[in-house]
């Protein structure tokens, strides 16, 4: 499986990173990086220093991408990501460099080379995939599909509440890509809240001989500590996890529309329509509802993807 994934490096991409690279039968080709968790610089550096703790391959190519949404201010969400943008585990600078090219232009070059179908993973706003489905619409037939980890399906926002914050980040950059027609798998926030790590496994893995296993339970425990509970999600791992092995995970197909108001209470919500094909034809006076369906992940088994993550680590 060859994927690029595209990523706001906080601490739930570190542990997405970590499971990309970490399993044997992906190829991770390159990363491209956007402003989200933390500024853009920042992010670069994050994602640098958490592929040296997953051991990955020298080659893999980082990208600094858009520095800002198309249209919304950078608001980021500090207390949740610490003060480095993960969760401040104090790691050592990376030997790493980000390659000198923008993330936009990173992708046209590994989808032109690519002569694999390529999974786009976006773990982040979608700011760069979006100007890239615009300015380079000829490499679109090199995307096999778009894994997102975005929106919500029946449960509630985490920026408002109707929004989840990587498409409130970008709702305009979200609309270019969920409205595009390409063959889309979106990962909403429900099934992000349903793989936990305990807080019992996080701590025996912070005593692992395993330096990867350790900075996992640093980063479950510090997300612990700020929500002051006992369990934390492992986030956007869990869409890398479906992206790898879709065969626990219960996927419907929706027209998807991203909500572009100014209303505060709604902007960025993803408006998934659940009626049935009578009502979307029929009842369109009152609406249009989109003409592309997506696969969207409404539910998956929690203890496979966690077992699954927890394995690769």
């Amino acid at each position: 499986m060859n994927l690029i994934l595209d990523v706001d490096t906080g601490y739930d991409d570190a542990l997405a990173i970590m499971l990309a690279t970490r399993t044997p039968n992906v190829n991770v080709l390159g990363i491209t990086c956007v402003a989200g968790n933390h500024y853009l610089d920042q992010i670069v550096v994050n994602t640098l220093k958490i592929l040296d703790v997953a051991d990955a391959p020298s080659d893999i190519p980082v990208a600094a991408g858009c520095l800002t949404p198309l249209m919304e201010v950078v608001r980021l969400p500090d207390r949740l990501h610490g003060g480095d943008g993960m969760a401040d585990l104090g790691l050592s600078p990376s030997p790493r460099s980000a390659v000198p090219i923008h993330a936009v232009e990173l992708l046209r070059r590994l989808l032109s080379e690519a002569s694999q179908p390529v999974t786009l993973v976006a773990l982040a706003p979608m700011t760069n995939i979006a100007v890239f489905l615009r300015m380079y619409p000829h490499l679109r037939h090199k995307i096999e599909r778009i894994v997102i980890m975005g929106g919500a399906h029946l449960t509630f926002g985490n920026t408002s509440p109707t929004a989840e914050f990587n498409i409130r980040c970008d709702p305009d950059a979200a609309h270019i890509v969920l409205s595009s027609g390409l063959p889309i798998t979106l990962y909403p926030l429900d099934p992000f809240r349903q793989v936990a790590i305990e807080r019992a496994e996080a701590a025996a893995m912070t005593q692992s001989a395993s330096w990867q296993r350790q900075i996992v339970g640093r980063i479950c425990t510090s997300v612990m500590n700020v929500f002051g509970r006992d369990f934390t999600f492992i986030g956007d791992a869990g869409a890398v996890a479906v992206a790898i092995d879709p065969s626990r995970a219960t996927i419907e197909r929706f027209p998807v529309t991203v909500e572009l108001g100014s209303s505060p209470a709604t902007r960025g919500m993803t408006v998934i329509d659940r009626r049935n094909a009578y009502q979307r034809a029929s009842l369109t006076e009152w609406w249009h509802t989109s003409p592309h369906e997506i696969d969207v992940v409404t539910e998956v088994d929690g203890a496979y993807y966690k077992a699954l993550f927890l394995g690769k680590i």
